[in-house]
This record gives structure tokens, sequence and C-alpha cells, in this order.
């Protein structure tokens, strides 16, 4: 398991996690809000607070080459996306 912070907010109250099998997980504070499986696929878990969604907003322009708009787009259409691909699948 890889720690690191978010380039763009490091004194953030937020860490990414990298486990073994190439799974990207945002932390919020010590709240799971955000992954990315190793095939690509981006799920949000919720929008939480102001402070949370711009720790998610950082977390997608880092990981994903996307932003919060589509971060919160998929989250209110019960979505997920791959980064990859762009291909967008129910959850």
């Amino acid at each position: 398991m890889t720690i690191r912070k978010l380039k763009e907010m490091p004194y953030a109250q937020a860490h990414i996690e990298i486990d073994d099998n190439g799974n990207t997980f945002l932390f919020s504070y010590t709240t799971l809000v955000a992954m990315i499986d190793s095939e690509g696929w981006v799920v949000i878990g919720g929008l939480y607070s102001m402070t949370t969604r711009k720790h998610i907003g950082a977390f997608m322009r880092e990981y994903a080459d996307s932003d919060y708009k589509t971060a919160k787009q998929i989250y209110e259409d019960g979505y997920r996306y791959n980064m990859y691909t762009g291909e967008v699948v129910e959850i």
C-alpha cells in the first residue's frame, strides 16, 4: 500500500491510498469518498462538505484527467465513469 498527499493540496486533510492491485482511493479526513479501480473505473461515494468537494476536484484533476463537474454528475446520476475509455455505466 502506498499513501500520498494530493499534489495540488499537500496540506489538506486528504490523502490517497494505492493498493497492491492498482486501485486508488481518496480519503477526505478519514472518509473514503472516491476511488479509481485498476481498470480505470471512477466511483464517487458522495459529495459531502465544501472542503471534501475541493478534495474530490483535486483528485479528479490529478488522477482521472477530469474535473469536479464530472465527479458531481456521475455521483448524482448514479454512474461510474471509465477514465480510459470514456464509458459511463450505472452502478
